[in-house]
């Protein structure tokens, strides 16, 4: 696999946290956990709710933190095996949720995020999941 389109695969499973039935208070304290780690000014419980994505550098590195934690993303790349498994995991039972993900990353695949750091690189692919009408 690729590592664009890895990229991609890893924010989609980053926007299906909810949709994955990932607890809320799991997901805030990530969230908290890397605010912290980064000094963003954003209110974890506010983005969760709000589906919103940081636009402070700030922020942005705060949702970096949180596929980095999560063990989709290190540094600007992303694991390709770690991401195949939470789809295989994920999904399993689902095959329309993965025919969604799989039209989101054949779409977001085409991002050219070249030039960007790794916390805009994030934002990127997190804003094309969205689009796509992935949670956060």
């Amino acid at each position: 696999m690729n590592s664009f389109v890895a990229v991609v695969l890893a924010l989609a499973a980053l926007v299906t946290v909810s949709q994955a039935g990932l607890d809320k208070k799991e997901s805030i304290e990530l969230l908290e956990k890397c605010k912290k780690e980064t000094g963003a000014t954003e209110d974890p419980e506010q983005l969760f709710t709000s589906q919103d994505i940081p636009t402070t550098p700030e922020g942005k590195c705060m949702m970096q933190c949180v596929l980095r934690e999560k063990k989709l993303m290190k540094g600007d790349k992303v694991d390709a095996q770690a991401v195949s498994d939470f789809f295989e995991k994920t999904y399993a039972d689902n095959p329309d949720q993965l025919e969604k993900a799989a039209g989101a990353v054949a779409e977001c695949a085409l991002l050219d995020v070249s030039g960007k750091d790794k916390c805009d690189v994030a934002v990127a692919y997190l804003e094309c999941g969205k689009k796509k009408g992935f949670r956060l």
